[in-house]
């Protein structure tokens, strides 16, 4: 089963202080960085989040959450304890240990977060709200193949139409581990009903394409590798 889970990023100023605590050095240095204090807050309650949902996973505090990134930034959870609790549980009765990484990926836009937790499973989530995009032309030219291209053009809203390509595309991509380091034009998509015409890395499960429903004035797209039941849940913050 993947769990998907939708996250509010407006919280009180206690929530915000509660997932703050829990966050790494590394994590703080980064939130430091955002310029304007809505960006800070979305990191924080996105990454706070994040950490309670894992921390649910391992039976270990938030805090003892150490992630470590691939080349492309794509984060994986890289704690002793763990690992070590982890790899028990997928240790076969023969005292062979499978593969024993657990796969997670989360997404943000404006005001919402999309987290999957796909154990096994390899996983890609993305979320985009909907805005006004400046020459929306050439971004699909860049983007997208011709076919899709036709298809985005004749659709009522074309720039909707564009975002929720792009979630696909980019969901795929964060499953694959490269994201935006590769070409969107390497994946294509047909969006009725969803499905991948084209991608550059299959897997032997074959890749499955889910897009999410969202609040309106949202696109969400979801990939993951082999067929698995999805469920959509409603996070709560801590305190609410």
């Amino acid at each position: 089963m993947i769990q998907v889970w939708e996250i509010p990023l407006q919280v009180s100023e206690d929530t915000l202080q509660t997932y703050a605590q829990c966050l790494s050095p590394d994590e703080h240095v980064r939130a430091e960085r955002f310029r304007f204090p809505k960006d800070r807050r979305r990191f924080i309650v996105s990454r706070g989040t994040l950490r309670h949902l894992l921390s649910g996973q391992f039976g270990c505090l938030p805090q003892a959450i150490e992630f470590c990134y691939g080349k492309y930034g794509k984060p994986s959870v890289e704690s002793a304890n763990v690992a070590r609790r982890f790899t028990a549980q997928r240790t076969t009765a023969s005292g062979h240990s499978h593969d024993n990484a657990f796969n997670f990926n989360i997404s943000h836009s404006g005001e919402l977060a999309l987290c999957a937790l796909g154990n096994q499973h390899r996983v890609g989530i993305d979320i985009e709200k909907f805005k006004l995009i400046q020459r929306l032309d050439s971004l699909m030219e860049r983007c997208l193949s011709a076919q899709e291209q036709a298809h985005m053009q004749a659709a009522d809203r074309p720039a909707e139409a564009f975002l929720r390509c792009w979630t696909c595309k980019e969901a795929y991509l964060k499953a694959v581990g490269v994201g935006l380091s590769q070409s969107m034009k390497t994946v294509e998509v047909a969006m009725n009903p969803p499905r991948f015409v084209c991608v550059p890395d299959d897997c032997e499960e074959g890749w499955t394409l889910h897009t999410i429903a969202v609040p309106e004035g949202y696109a969400g797209a979801l990939v993951v590798a082999g067929n698995s039941p999805v469920q959509l849940n409603q996070w709560v913050h801590p305190g609410v």
